[in-house]
């Protein structure tokens, strides 16, 4: 039986879901603040990939926590160098305004399930020299981190809107050699930019504190085209069509830029993007309490919820049996152990719902007169369990995006104790920004207890649904005013987008309205889908529907 650790079992109970808000209650007092000067990272020379820094590149300064010292960045550090790099383009990148530490380096192009082989290429790292404000570029700039690999200047290129840091989030500090490029690089034989969201990984207007002043989509969509104007003008690639995609919280990156620059790609590919109205949305939620999501395994799924929601004696009975596997625990409140494994039977179940295909964990899916130890199994598996009938290799993929969008600890308790990203870098916290994101402007989600309302006590809705409502470090939420911007401007506009959703993902529940597409906009739904954009995993139908759709557009597959 799966062990958990109870202080991340607490964690993720009381502050919900994966994407869910913390309590962000704090005093918001100004901090001193050390500056630190950094020297720019070297770029390559014609053999080792390791030159001279940029004559003439000047030294900036970011902010870093009182009595604090700058963590290691090891995209400068510890990538692995590629020999067989092209100088044209590493000489092209160079020449770019604005454009510094030129790095090539070896990164996974894509993986062969039949085969079960990874491939490698080579990539160019560097950073741009981006404005801290837009609004006003006397205020100085920052480097954001980019990745571009090149298959032609006549081919295709993708732009991932990337929602996060660049690189896993397993390492916690961004490794270029775990970055892998969306499904549709490969399908469209296509060059590819990542540009790193802005207030992640090492992309900091503000440096290493808990300020947020110029984190917005608005601004993140101003760097995506500076970015994409500086690198379409240098010839490098940018002949052929552009499509910009990303999944998940990069797919709501797409959307943001389509917004706010509707005519810069000839398409747009928004996979598993929500749109949230509020900080307590529970549409996603629903949405995997439904038969739309679950087919004919809801009557099953849900039987199972009322026959442990409904049963005392069988909940206390899995909490002797979680202690028993977790002595370390033994002399805790055992009534609120209790209501933890409540919420966690509906967290985790978000959780497969999200990663796991149902057919794997169908199995585990207990029924009423099993035993407590049964229905605990199925409480406690989730996406990082190793289901039975599941190849290691599809495992080892799974978790390799699982860790991309879900920090081992679900803590997020750093942003209410005055703690600095310095601190944060040093822990498995790289989602943090998104957090203040959805305070800000992206809004949240919180569970919901449709299956089993009559058999819950208010006390256990209220350990289910928690969410907060207040937001952290002064932040104000704009009540979804730019949500609502979007959704409009999507509608009328005569952008070519593509909203692609799972049928079995939770944030199909929170999908852009019909009402709200616009005349060149289209949703495909993947009647097997996930939270992911694993093209060869779909229906034959539901890819060509996708690729004619791309083909009518100019694209060559």
């Amino acid at each position: 039986m799966k062990k958990i650790n109870y202080w991340i079992l607490t964690a993720i109970l009381t502050c919900g879901l994966g994407m869910s808000l913390t309590s962000c209650s704090s005093d918001n007092d100004d901090k001193d603040n050390n500056k630190e000067t950094v020297d720019p990272a070297p770029g390559p020379d014609d053999s080792q990939g390791d030159a001279d820094p940029t004559p003439g590149e000047e030294t900036y300064t970011i902010e870093v926590g009182s009595g604090l010292t700058l963590p290691e960045n090891e995209f400068n550090t510890k990538v692995p160098t590629a020999t067989d790099f092209d100088q044209n383009i590493v000489d092209a990148l160079k020449a770019i305004d604005k454009v510094t530490d030129v790095k090539p380096f070896k990164m996974v192009h894509k993986f062969d399930r039949n085969t079960k082989q990874f491939f490698t290429k080579t990539a160019y790292f560097f950073n741009y020299k981006q404005d801290i404000d837009h609004n006003d570029p006397s205020k100085g700039w920052f480097k954001q981190q980019c990745v571009l690999t090149v298959a032609g200047k006549d081919r295709p290129t993708v732009l991932l809107t990337e929602g996060y840091a660049l690189g896993s989030a397993q390492d916690y500090k961004n490794r270029l050699d775990s970055i892998m490029e969306p499904t549709l690089v490969d399908v469209l034989e296509a060059n590819c930019l990542q540009v790193e969201h802005r207030y992640f990984g090492w992309s900091l207007p503000e440096g290493f504190t808990n300020k947020w002043k110029y984190l917005s989509a608005k601004q993140n969509s101003t760097d995506l085209h500076t970015i994409v104007s500086a690198i379409k003008k240098s010839g490098i690639v940018g002949q052929g069509k552009w499509l910009a995609t990303g999944v998940s919280k990069p797919g709501m990156t797409t959307a943001y830029y389509a917004y706010e620059y509707p005519g810069e790609m000839d398409a747009y590919v928004p996979f598993c993007a929500p749109f949230m109205l509020t900080l307590s949305e529970t549409g996603a939620y629903n949405h995997i309490l439904s038969a739309d999501a679950l087919g004919d395994r809801y009557e099953k799924v849900k039987a199972a919820f009322r026959a442990y929601c409904g049963n005392k004696t069988l909940q206390q009975e899995a909490v002797k049996l979680y202690l028993k596997d977790n002595p370390t625990y033994k002399g805790m409140d055992e009534e609120n152990i209790r209501l933890d494994l409540l919420k966690l039977l509906f967290n985790n179940y978000w959780q497969k719902m999200s990663y796991v295909h149902y057919s794997l964990w169908e199995p585990l899916v207990p029924k009423e007169g099993d035993s407590a130890e049964k229905f605990l199994t199925y409480i406690l598996a989730d996406a990082r369990t190793k289901y039975e009938s599941e190849d290691d290799f599809d495992y080892e993929l799974r978790q390799d995006y699982v860790d991309d969008l879900e920090p081992d600890t679900k803590d997020y308790s750093n942003l209410t104790e005055g703690k600095t990203r310095a601190d944060e870098v040093k822990k498995p916290q790289r989602t943090d920004p998104f957090e203040v994101h959805s305070c800000i402007e992206l809004g949240s989600v919180i569970n919901t207890t449709g299956w089993v309302d009559d058999l819950l006590s208010d006390k256990e809705k209220k350990r289910i649904t928690e969410s907060y409502d207040s937001s952290p470090d002064g932040v104000t939420y704009d009540k979804g005013a730019y949500m609502r911007q979007v959704l409009d401007g999507i509608k009328k506009s005569e952008c070519k987008m593509m909203f692609v959703y799972g049928m079995q993902d939770p944030w199909t529940g929170n999908r852009i309205p019909d009402d709200k597409l616009g005349g060149n906009s289209q949703i495909l739904y993947i009647k097997d889908g996930t939270h992911n954009d694993n093209i060869d995993t779909w229906e034959a139908s539901e890819r060509n529907t996708l690729f004619q759709w791309l083909s009518g557009l100019g694209f060559k597959l």
